[in-house]
């Protein structure tokens, strides 16, 4: 729920029960403005929710510390934004390995995974190019490897084929 500078406020997301088990892989579809981004950002613990619950693995995400908050979105999710959330001054590459600095990956662990994550999206040749080097297909192929590198439990992917091609 918000408030839109009226006075009444507007429920932005409905959601009744929704369970996602291990290995399921789920797609929410719907008009624009109908609340994917929204139910995406509290799933993945960016937003809490103004009304109900969300539990990850069992654990109530409303009894957790901002820190708690922080660590779990670190391990369980890997995000593709919508609009990519690259990090402009670094490479594909560093854009992919900034996930595992965070988790603490060694790094002979780090290079190894950073480079699968980069070749399973077809872009291990352009892992020295900046985003602003790169399609936006591309820059959302970086994303998604960012996404998978950190091998999290929930992958959360808003509009994640938009800029590819087929």
């Amino acid at each position: 729920t918000y408030l839109d500078g009226e006075s009444a406020p507007v429920i932005a997301l409905q959601v009744s029960d929704l369970s996602i088990k291990r290995g399921e892989f789920v797609c929410l579809a719907g008009p624009s403005g109908s609340g994917k981004t929204t139910l995406l950002n509290i799933i993945g613990c960016i937003d809490r929710p103004s009304a109900g619950r969300v539990f990850i693995e069992g654990r109530d995400t409303a009894k957790l510390r901002r820190g708690q908050l922080a660590g779990l979105r670190r391990t369980a999710f890997g995000f593709v934004f919508q609009s990519f959330n690259l990090i402009p001054v670094l490479s594909a590459y560093e854009n992919v390995e900034y996930v595992l600095l965070l988790q603490g990956v060694p790094e002979a662990e780090r290079r190894q995974r950073v480079g699968e994550a980069l070749a399973r999206v077809g872009l291990d040749r352009l892992m020295h190019k900046r985003p602003g080097q790169l399609s936006g297909g591309q820059q959302q192929r970086v994303a998604v490897a960012r996404a998978i590198v950190g091998r999290p439990l929930l992958v959360l992917a808003d509009e994640p084929t938009a800029n590819l091609d087929s």
